[in-house]
C-alpha cells in the first residue's frame, strides 16, 4: 500500500451533468487534494478515524464553492463531498476505514474482488 493516496472528481463530481463522460483530459483538470497516512496504523481504528478526518478535509477543500452561497451551490457541494469521500474509502479499500465510512455514513462500499 501506498503512504499517499490522490483522487480527483469523476465529472459528476465538478457538476457536470452525470449523463456526460469523463474523460481522462477531464479528469486530470478536475481539483486534486494528496491525502498522506504513512504515519498512521490503519489496522487499528484510531489510525483510521485520523485518515478519515484527512479525507474529509481533502474533500472539503477540493469541493467548496466560494463564490456561490445558495441552497443549490450548499446540495452540490454536500453531494460533491459525499461521493469524494466514498471514492477515497473505496480506492483505499482499508477494512477498519471501510468500516468507520459505515458506521458514519451508513452507506455501503463496494469494493473489487481480488
Amino acid at each position: 500500500m501506498t503512504s499517499a493516496i490522490r483522487y480527483w472528481l469523476l465529472a459528476a463530481l465538478a457538476g457536470i451533468s452525470a449523463a456526460g463522460a469523463a474523460t481522462t483530459a477531464l479528469a486530470d483538470e478536475l481539483p486534486q487534494r494528496t491525502v498522506s497516512f504513512s504515519d498512521l496504523d490503519l489496522s487499528h481504528s484510531a489510525g483510521a478515524a485520523v485518515l478519515y478526518s484527512r479525507i474529509k478535509a481533502a474533500a472539503a477543500q477540493v469541493c467548496d464553492q466560494h463564490a456561490v452561497r445558495s441552497l443549490e451551490a450548499f446540495t452540490i457541494t454536500r453531494r460533491c463531498m459525499d461521493q469524494a469521500i466514498a471514492h477515497a474509502v473505496t480506492e483505499m479499500d482499508v477494512p477498519a476505514l471501510t468500516s468507520l465510512y459505515r458506521a458514519k455514513t451508513g452507506q455501503p462500499v463496494i469494493v473489487a474482488q481480488k
